[in-house]
């Protein structure tokens, strides 16, 4: 299945992206501060301005757990808060949607939308093919 380019978009809210973009998104926001919530080992990727967060059951320095949604959620709040980020960027979807199932995963990334939202920031989640036309209309609904 094919994301449909027609709900990739942006609003005040937050955008999604395709996942194969994120490379591209992460050099053409060079100049910001991005926290950046990934699957991908921190080394891995080019954030150079950003901190990384993996979501990971390996023990390691950036990593958080995938049961540890409330640390996660308290570590992006805290870092918007101190002015420590210019915007989020969600790119572990479809491994919390393993992990917990999607309503849980919906709420966490309304939360995450609203304080990006709350604190004036950006919002991306990026998107793969995996994911069917209901889930991306909802989690297009809560994003933008």
């Amino acid at each position: 299945m094919q994301i449909h380019r027609s709900l990739l978009g942006t609003s005040a809210g937050g955008k999604l992206i395709d996942y194969k973009e994120l490379p591209n998104l992460l050099q053409r926001l060079s100049s910001k501060n991005l926290l950046l919530i990934t699957r991908r080992p921190p080394e891995a990727l080019n954030n150079p301005n950003g901190k990384v967060i993996w979501i990971s059951k390996v023990d390691h320095p950036n990593a958080i757990h995938p049961s540890r949604m409330h640390a996660l959620e308290q570590t992006v709040w805290e870092s918007l808060k101190g002015g420590e980020t210019d915007g989020v960027i969600l790119d572990a979807l479809e491994y919390l949607m393993v992990e917990h199932g999607t309503e849980p995963v919906l709420k966490l990334v309304g939360k995450l939308r609203d304080m990006a939202v709350y604190n004036d920031k950006e919002f991306y989640v990026t998107v793969s093919n995996g994911l069917d036309d209901r889930f991306l209309a909802l989690l297009k609904r809560i994003v933008e």
